[in-house]
């Protein structure tokens, strides 16, 4: 049983009938009546605080989640306990990984959970697979999923191959800050997101700040000197 389904019984979240944001997904605004009538009456909205807990690794993917507002984290666990972030669904965006997992009814390869407060659609899985095999818009989406996911996990892997932590950190702070200066994040969850302790963290922000390239509080990091942090990646 997925996820999903456990926490509707369990009250951590709440649900309602919603159709998708045709601004937030502008493909679907090309669905066919029909097909259109079938999302109307099928989809659920979904309502959670940050940190709850929706698919963990081994479930069953029972639809496709379309995000509305929030994130959606999707994480890995090492094999010495530590988390680290695979990649973030944000508005307008869906899970490759959990539509994959629909169409080869596979289990979940990783686990996922809301980051802020987060509104999901859902479109269950049997609903999904037909408006893909009948509507273009619906393959086209998918597709864009797939290949913007790829890419994504593909810069992941060669940074957590290639690149020491320091780059790694602050290749994660420009991605987090998104051409802004200051992020929320404490340093616990920012060792959770690069499958670190935080004491390393703590070593490396502080190396950033005496060089002047970030500024931190307990519960925000500054960007004083993007460029200089993008060095670093590179």
């Amino acid at each position: 049983m997925g996820s999903v389904t456990h926490l509707a019984v369990s009250g951590y979240h709440r649900r309602m009938r919603a159709v998708p944001t045709l601004e937030l997904f502008p493909s679907l605004a090309d669905l066919g009546d029909e097909s259109r009538r079938l999302l109307e009456t099928s989809v659920t909205r979904v309502a959670c605080p940050s940190g709850t807990p929706l698919i963990a690794r081994g479930d069953l993917v029972t639809g496709a989640y379309l995000v509305e507002k929030g994130a959606l984290r999707v994480y890995y666990v090492s094999a010495e306990g530590r988390e680290g972030t695979l990649y973030w669904i944000e508005p307008g965006q869906s899970c490759i990984l959990a539509l994959n997992a629909l169409f080869s009814r596979l289990a979940y390869p990783a686990w996922v959970e809301s980051d802020g407060d987060t509104e999901v659609t859902v479109v269950p899985g049997d609903v999904y697979r037909r408006l893909f095999s009948l509507e273009p818009a619906v393959q086209s989406f998918t597709f864009e999923v797939l290949s913007g996911r790829l890419f994504e996990l593909m810069a992941l892997i060669e940074e957590t191959a290639s690149q020491g932590l320091e780059a790694r950190l602050a290749a994660f702070l420009l991605r987090r800050a998104k051409g802004e200066r200051q992020i929320a994040l404490t340093q616990d969850q920012i060792a959770r997101h690069l499958a670190t302790s935080r004491e390393v963290v703590s070593r490396l922000l502080r190396g950033l700040v005496t060089r002047r390239l970030v500024a931190t509080t307990p519960r925000r990091v500054t960007l004083l000197d993007p460029a200089a942090l993008a060095t670093l990646v590179e």
